[in-house]
């Protein structure tokens, strides 16, 4: 049992000095970053680093972009995804995504703290969850 606590520590340690890992990508420049179960998708995945005045990315990012007028070739009306590193939380901590809207656009942007989260599928989610779960229980059994 002491093994298994020690285990978690160091993956805990280790989690938290590497970067995180996000899928960056903007539909508007490659149609593949709308859905991310293509072959291609890993190669959007990066290791976000730092920025360069020292602040550390923390989360990743997917923004779910509806652009209601067209604007002409270049800006046409339609609906995109971008996906990228973040640092800047919402100050709601409860939510981890909200809806924000401007002119002619209707935006909800959601973030998350798991090594390339940011796909918004089950499959990840429930792949970053579930080891963390089996840990808790074990930790709970001990206490």
């Amino acid at each position: 049992m002491r093994t298994l606590l020690a285990l978690a520590a160091v993956a805990t340690v280790v989690g938290s000095v590497s970067a995180i890992k996000c899928y960056v990508c903007n539909s508007h420049q490659s149609a593949d970053c709308k859905d991310l179960s293509t072959a291609k998708s890993k190669e959007y995945l990066q290791d976000c680093g730092d920025l360069k005045d020292g602040e550390k990315y923390t989360l990743c990012r997917k923004l779910d972009m509806y652009l209601d007028m067209d604007f002409g070739k270049e800006h046409p009306s339609e609906n995109r995804v971008h996906r990228a590193c973040g640092y800047q939380e919402n100050a709601d901590t409860e939510k981890t995504c909200y809806y924000k809207s401007g002119y002619n656009t209707r935006t909800w942007v959601c973030a998350c703290k798991v090594d390339g989260c940011n796909t918004a599928s089950l499959h990840t989610a429930a792949t970053a969850v579930l080891p963390l779960a089996a840990i808790a229980a074990v930790l709970r059994g001990v206490y």
